[in-house]
């Protein structure tokens, strides 16, 4: 299924597991989980997944790749109080983030570490500054990737849209 928005590359679904470095027995939760894949990665390393979309289709879309997390659909800062507190989150979908960072924040274990994907750059400045005020801002990245593919005997690169990581802590 083809939901609207941009899918998280594999690549970055990789370094973002690796700033989050999920434990066993650690609360994850993936805000704007979309297609399951990001919260599909982490089922590797702990079972307690959880994930939150304003869109029904991409709920349905999770659950059906994994199975044994627990998807809610709805808005993030209405659906969080009925979450158990989490040790790390992943954060794709950004709308009202404004709303309900400050939450996660207040409601995350000490130590909680989170990653924000973002597209755009205003967005990703935002972000940062709103991390700063509720979190520990640790370091804003820009990931690009370029894929190969054959070109006149030879290969050339195609750039995919590069996104930004903002990456803190409670």
């Amino acid at each position: 299924m083809k939901l609207p928005g941009t899918a998280t590359q594999p690549e970055n679904i990789h370094i973002a597991l690796g700033k989050l470095d999920i434990q066993p027995g650690m609360v994850f939760l993936d805000v704007g989980c979309g297609s399951g894949a990001v919260s599909l990665a982490a089922c590797r390393f702990t079972d307690r997944i959880y994930g939150i979309d304003r869109r029904a289709e991409a709920v349905l879309a999770s659950r059906a790749l994994v199975p044994g997390a627990t998807f809610r659909h709805g808005e993030a800062v209405e659906i969080l109080d009925r979450l158990p507190p989490v040790d790390r989150c992943f954060i794709g979908g950004t709308r009202g983030i404004e709303d309900f960072l400050p939450e996660l924040a207040r409601k995350a274990h000490p130590g909680c570490r989170m990653v924000v994907n973002l597209a755009r750059m205003g967005v990703a400045s935002r972000v940062a500054e709103l991390m700063e005020e509720c979190c520990t801002l640790e370091e804003v990245l820009q990931v690009q990737i370029c894929r190969g593919y054959p070109l006149a005997g030879d290969w050339a690169l195609r750039p995919v849209n590069p996104i930004f990581m903002v990456v803190g802590r409670c």
